[in-house]
């Protein structure tokens, strides 16, 4: 054991020497609240807009997103729409011929079946 200059003793001076040298293994309390401090408020107003800024983009393009879809959906309705008053009027026309060539629909709709292709 060695006494130091202050009248302490101890165990391994080796060490306390290197350890003086290098930093504190665990930072103090006043060193990080000075770091803080160091830290400008100018670039948080900045970031704030910045997001302000993307959120109101993302908004508009949420926005322009949901009237496209809103117009494919109208779209897609009216397609079907056509397709059904197509599909009824082919069938109209279809139970027409039968009747005015006097078949049974029953005979000429299973016939037209067995044409079409698997």
């Amino acid at each position: 054991m060695e006494a130091d200059g202050q009248g302490s003793y101890s165990l391994f001076p080796a060490l306390d020497s290197i350890a003086s040298l290098s930093a504190p293994a665990f930072p103090s309390p006043t060193s990080s609240s000075e770091h803080k401090a160091k830290v400008k408020r100018g670039p948080r107003k900045n970031q704030n807009e910045k997001y302000r800024l993307k959120y109101l983009r993302l908004r508009k393009a949420a926005r322009a997103m949901i009237f496209e879809n809103a117009a494919l959906c109208d779209e897609v309705a009216h397609i079907e729409e056509k397709f059904l008053r197509a599909k009824e009027e082919r069938r109209s026309s279809q139970t027409e011929c039968c009747f005015m060539m006097s078949v049974p629909f029953i005979q000429w709709a299973s016939a037209a079946r067995a044409s079409l292709p698997a």
